[in-house]
């Protein structure tokens, strides 16, 4: 089983203990964007969006985005599935859901709704779940030949920190662009995440620059976030650049969904000593979620996509 369904199941699990949350759902067809000429409608998307307790408007617009780009993703893997001619037979599908329904039901931390009700909170459906299963699947089977030993291991070594445990203390300033709309608002974060870096470059204090312009819970603690893993819930491009740097090195801006970052690394944590014959299987996984992740790219980059917003 591959990450993409192991997130699947990490999904509901996180669902089922937010269950008392209610579904909005508004009969509106207007459509919010299309996809090699294929919708999706204002519809499908408030269907799924989650009445979430005490939600303000920057949080539901938030979930309003990642259910969009969801459903783009849907759109681009289907098509995807079809043009590489992935079979994945009905009794795959159902093999996988009922493993998923036992696991729900032998864990005692979850017991109570169905997973047909936990779908059904987020303003999702049985079949949009198998869809997904599908797509794993799928995806899986199309990897399976590609990923030899030698891509394993060649991204076993470039990819250590991933397996080994390593961790490294950060410290970042960020300017956050959730509330921007224009180009020229854009432009000015950017500036200023430069001009930051500058003083920094010249030898201005990076805990006190935090303090005075990061818009983060941490700008408090000097921008101290404390030691953090690859692996981990950070956006990619954070840990990305985070784990490229050496001891007292700062960053260049780094983009992410919440603005523009600078990123410090105080102090670093070795990891243990691991060998590829012992972790292949999850060696395996992770290489095959990256390889997902730069197909997707791809298909987004070669797709028409309009975005009505």
């Amino acid at each position: 089983m591959n990450k993409w369904l192991t997130s699947l199941i990490c999904f509901i699990l996180v669902v089922l203990q937010q269950v008392a949350f209610s579904s909005e759902s508004k009969q509106q067809s207007d459509v919010v964007a299309t996809v090699n000429g294929k919708k999706i409608t204002l519809e499908a998307v408030t269907k799924r969006l989650t009445d979430f307790k005490d939600a303000d408007s920057e949080t539901l617009n938030a979930v309003k985005q990642e259910i969009i780009d969801q459903l783009i993703t849907d759109i681009l893997l289907e098509e995807f599935i079809d043009k590489q001619g992935l079979i994945v037979a009905p009794e795959e599908i159902e093999r996988e859901v009922e493993r998923i329904r036992s696991d729900i039901a032998g864990n005692q931390e979850y017991n109570g709704p169905s997973l047909e009700k936990v779908l059904a909170a987020v303003g999702s459906d049985i079949n949009e779940f198998k869809k997904g299963i599908k797509h794993s699947i799928a995806l899986e089977k199309y990897f399976n030949n590609k990923v030899d030993d030698e891509t394993l291991m060649k991204f076993f070594e470039e990819n250590k920190s991933l397996f080994n445990g390593e961790s490294i203390r950060v410290s970042h300033i960020l300017i956050d662009t959730r509330d921007l709309k224009t180009q020229e608002e854009f432009s000015k974060a950017l500036e200023k995440i430069k001009n930051i870096k500058k003083e920094i470059d010249r030898g201005a204090s990076f805990d006190e620059l935090a303090r005075k312009h990061s818009a983060h819970l941490s700008a408090q603690e000097g921008g101290d976030m404390g030691f953090i893993q690859r692996k981990g819930s950070l956006a990619k491009p954070f840990l990305d650049a985070a784990f490229s740097l050496q001891i007292g090195e700062v960053s260049e801006p780094v983009k992410t969904e919440y603005g523009y970052h600078l990123i410090k690394v105080t102090d670093k944590k070795e990891g243990s000593n691991i060998k590829f014959a012992d972790i292949k299987r999850n060696v395996r996984l992770e290489a095959i979620d990256a390889e997902i992740l730069k197909l997707l790219e791809r298909l987004r980059k070669e797709a028409q996509i309009v975005i009505n917003q």
